[in-house]
């Protein structure tokens, strides 16, 4: 049964899913000595829900006199949105800085949050975490300093663990050093969450203000970023690309770059972040310049706390931090200040002269790869690469190019058509790789000849990118197994059989009722094993498993499978076929038994169903011609598909062979079987014929069969073609489907079956000697053409033989209607809970259950959803959470569950889901 919730949402700033704050500038300011910097990186030390208490620390240099200080430390509660109770108490030296309640609930920006929850002037939340910052100038020393942070949980939720505890001095030390610096103090986010579900790639960027005076020298630049994730993130300085290092907490870490060679001593200096994994927050950034000017050998101690520029590393003092580059983008600045606009000097190009050139940094920000709405790159289908460059400045950019190439060979140049000072652009590729691995993808600018780019170091950025294959493009076409020709007609049969969880040792059974017309002869037989969920815990595997049919053992003649292959829910799935020609003789009940050989209590898989065809021949049938094909293709345009569309996710199948006499055809049926289907939106096409809403679960979803459709009007003399696609993601959440079977079928009209057809008919000299009506079938006895139209009369006589021979026989008719042992059936198959929010349950929506069998059965539940899923979570069966339904329905009766969703407030998911609701039956 398949259950669909569809939730509204909406659109914020920053991260415009999730939310969050951009660092700006703190404070800023001129020392001697430097800004110290260290951290306490933490989580895996401490214990969840309980009390933690954390001490740091922290020895700042022994002739530092303090300019200014904070202490920042990060709280982490336990969920995204969920308000998750507890306190946090913050001393410093011995003093109480505060004593914080934490109780704030969090909504993401997407569903319409602000962006950050300001709980008051010095603390705020974003998503799970709670930051709390204290002015502490007045009691930061030189030397020992020691910052206690204590967590005490309110409620059974409240995690309390502690993240994060910094520290940054800004110091004065006597020495004759002068360096500038700016504290930048954030809570930016940036989650997988805007790429996979808005398609936008959020990169988060600060800006520093830099103003070293006029004629100064640069000696040394540092820049240190604090921030909060489990794998660090990737960044550049004003377009330069810097190195990424490894957390050294649980979930935080801090950088620090030499960017001496980056510094732009005046105007805007900007540092870009962007996450490698799932989850980054950058917290806190620090920049420093030391420099010189014509007057630092006079300079004291005594330099002024607020108008000189001064930088350090992060966990010690600057004053030993080496530079090891040097850069030429400081006279860019200061060449021109001078000139008036328009002015044609020698060393101040002008943009009204004709061979002008433009000063510009023009660099590479990001590669970003996606497959439509899916952060994914797939083999062989068409992605999206997306590349962001930026004009660092001084000047407006001039036309230039951008190349991309993957694996070393160029895979497009694009122009651009000039950049203003400090904007960006994104460009996109398509690509499509041919293999499954690991690609390198490289960006580089080109600026051409207009364009004076005297820092090149920015100018390409390189990207590896994993590429794999998604198996649920329509990759695996139907192929027909069989093409023939039988006077005789085709029978498809599903039986009794249906969906059912087979765990380890068990066995399931499903039977056949066949019924072929008297003097029938079968010329072809075949089984049909659908199976489905195949795995053993949460790994997929092939099944184990054996099959009996008519009382015999039998292997598959023809196995397909197709599988996902990546990502959660990874199980196979299959057709498996049998050849019983030999086993079914004629009309009869036929019994299969399939049995679960996996000796691991762990395993299991799900028969969706069963069906048998039988090819005959019947002496009063139709010359019929009959393509047969088979296989298995897993498709999906769900959003957990990785943004496939109808297109790739279509099932073709050709009907290829023997010619068709269009002329004489009397009929075109069409069989085609589904695994999971049960969608409106899934569309079939045969030749010029396309019609939606034909898969809707018959018999059931899980095995949804389209039988015998008319085809005729459409049917081409040669290669006749179907097709099944999948709907849109947009299409009520799209679907999962895997067809599986399907059958054409293409009847002659009759040579001449009764004399009716008949216009110019015979002379029939002596009725008499018609003693048995089986003799005249058609006008070959004719000898000449007289006015005799309709001899339909004489077949009347077929049971007359001889009346000397008559027998008075009476007959009586034998009917049975066995009903299967366990056999349950459900209405609707699919639940549709609407708009939902966490705290406030559902309308309850009614399932109605059926006995068909002949014994009592006790009724349980499974659901197959996605990593802490809604319908996982909350779905409710009979007001009790589904892992406890149980219910016994007496043989041959019905009963109503009321199915609803009730998900905690606590719960953090947002957007679309598609899950899947089992209900099996077992003897009471």
């Amino acid at each position: 049964m398949l259950l669909i919730m569809v939730l509204s949402s909406g659109v914020c700033s920053a991260d415009n899913y999730v939310g969050g704050i951009p660092l700006t500038s703190a404070h800023s300011g001129t020392v001697s000595g430097g800004v110290y910097c260290d951290s306490y990186y933490g989580m895996g030390d401490q214990e969840a829900k309980a009390s933690n208490t954390i001490e740091k620390t922290f020895t700042v240099p022994d002739n530092a006199n303090v300019e200014w200080a904070m202490l920042l430390t990060n709280v982490y509660c336990g969920h995204m949105q969920n308000n998750y109770q507890g306190k946090a108490k913050v001393d410093f030296n011995g003093k109480n800085l505060g004593t914080e309640t934490l109780n704030v609930p969090y909504t993401y920006s997407y569903n319409g949050g602000n962006g950050h929850v300001q709980v008051n002037d010095h603390v705020n939340r974003v998503t799970s975490d709670y930051m709390m910052y204290y002015d502490v100038t007045g009691l930061v020393k030189a030397g020992k300093n020691t910052a206690v942070v204590k967590t005490d949980p309110l409620d059974s939720s409240f995690d309390g663990r502690i993240r994060l505890v910094t520290l940054v001095v800004a110091y004065n030390d006597g020495s004759k050093k002068t360096i500038w610096y700016q504290v930048n103090r954030g809570h930016d986010a940036d989650s997988y969450y805007s790429d996979d579900e808005m398609n936008e790639n959020y990169i988060g960027s600060t800006a520093f203000q830099a103003a070293l005076p006029e004629g100064s020298s640069l000696t040394d630049s540092k820049l240190t970023l604090v921030y909060q994730a489990s794998s660090d993130g990737a960044y550049a300085f004003n377009g330069n690309a810097l190195s990424s290092g490894t957390p050294q907490g649980t979930f935080s870490g801090s950088n620090t770059w030499d960017v001496k060679d980056s510094l732009k001593s005046s105007g805007t200096n900007t540092l870009t972040y962007d996450r490698t994994a799932s989850f980054y927050k950058s917290v806190l950034g620090i920049l420093t310049a030391e420099y010189t000017t014509s007057s630092s050998g006079d300079s004291t101690d005594d330099t002024p706390a607020d108008n000189t520029t001064d930088n350090g590393s992060a966990g010690d003092t600057t004053d030993d931090i080496s530079s090891d580059n040097t850069t030429n983008d400081t006279s860019s600045d200061n060449t021109t200040s001078d000139v008036p606009a328009g002015n044609t000097t020698n060393d101040t190009p002008a943009d009204n002269t004709t061979d002008a050139k433009f000063s510009a940094d023009l660099g590479v920000q990001a590669i970003k790869v996606s497959h439509n709405s899916a952060a994914k790159a797939w083999k062989n289908l068409v992605n999206t690469v997306n590349v962001t460059v930026i004009n660092n400045g001084p000047e407006k950019a001039g036309s230039f190019a951008l190349e991309l190439y993957s694996e070393g060979s160029l895979l497009e140049s694009k122009p651009i058509n000039g950049l203003a000072n400090g904007a960006t652009e994104a460009v996109e590729f398509v690509w499509k790789p041919e293999d499954a691995k690991n690609y390198t993808l490289r960006a580089v600018v080109v600026p051409g000849s207009t364009i004076n780019d005297a820092n090149a170091t920015n100018n390409e950025l390189s990207k590896t990118q994993e590429v794999m294959h998604n198996g649920y493009i329509g990759d695996k076409p139907l192929e027909t197994y069989l093409h023939g020709t039988v006077k005789g007609n085709i029978i498809y049969d599903y039986g009794n059989s249906s969906y059912v969880k087979v765990s380890s040792g068990d066995v399931y059974t499903a039977g056949h009722s066949l019924s072929l017309p008297e003097g029938a002869i079968v010329k072809y037989a075949r089984l049909y094993n659908f199976w489905t969920w195949s795995a053993t815990g949460s790994s997929g595997v092939i099944p184990s498993m054996s099959l009996d049919f008519a009382g015999s053992s039998l292997t598959p003649e023809a196995e397909y499978a197709d599988q996902k292959g990546w990502g959660q829910y990874d199980y196979p799935t299959g057709t498996w076929a049998y050849n019983v020609t030999g086993l079914v003789s004629g009309s009869g009940n036929y019994i299969t038994t399939v049995k679960n050989t996996n000796s691991d209590a762990e395993n299991s898989f799900c028969i969706d169903g069963i069906a048998l065809l039988v090819v005959y021949e019947d002496a009063s049938g139709k010359e019929t011609q009959y393509w047969i094909n088979e296989g298995c293709d897993a498709v999906s345009t769900m959003s957990s598909s990785g943004g496939l569309t109808p297109d790739e996710a279509t099932v073709k199948i050709a009907f290829a062979g023997d010619s068709i006499d269009l002329g004489n055809v009397d009929n075109a049926r069409l069989w085609t079987t589904v695994q999971s289907g049960g969608h409106e939106g899934i569309a079939l096409k045969f030749n010029e014929m396309s019609i939606s809403g034909v898969y809707d679960s018959t018999p059931s979803s899980n095995l949804d069969i389209d039988e015998a459709r008319d085809v005729t009007s459409y049917l081409l003399s040669q290669n006749n073609e179907a097709q099944i696609i999948a709907p849109s993601v947009t299409d009520n959440s799209g679907d999962y489907m895997i067809p599986s079977s399907a059958i054409l079928a293409v009847s002659y009209k009759s040579e001449t079956t009764d004399d009716t057809n008949i216009t110019d008919d015979t002379n029939v000299t002596d009725d008499t000697n018609v003693t048995d009506g089986t003799n005249v079938t058609d006008g070959t006895n004719v000898t000449n053409d007289t006015n005799v139209t309709n001899d339909t009369n004489v077949t009347d006589n077929t049971n007359v033989t001889d009346d000397t021979n008559m027998k008075d026989d009476t007959n009586v008719t034998l009917k049975v209607n066995i009903i299967p042992v366990i056999s349950l059936t459900v209405s609707p198959d699919s639940l549709d809970f609407g708009t939902v929010s966490p705290g406030t349950p559902s309308e309850s929506l009614p399932l109605a259950l059926k006995n068909n069998g002949g014994i009592s059965i006790k009724v349980t539940a499974e659901v197959h959803d996605q990593e802490n899923g809604p319908f996982a979570t909350g779905l409710l069966l009979d007001q009790n959470i589904w892992s406890n339904y149980s219910k016994v329905l007496a043989a041959e009766s019905a009963e109503t569950s009321q199915a609803q969703l009730d998900l905690p407030l606590n719960y953090s998911s947002t957007g679309q889901f598609q899950g899947t609701l089992s209900l099996w039956a077992e003897a009471a």
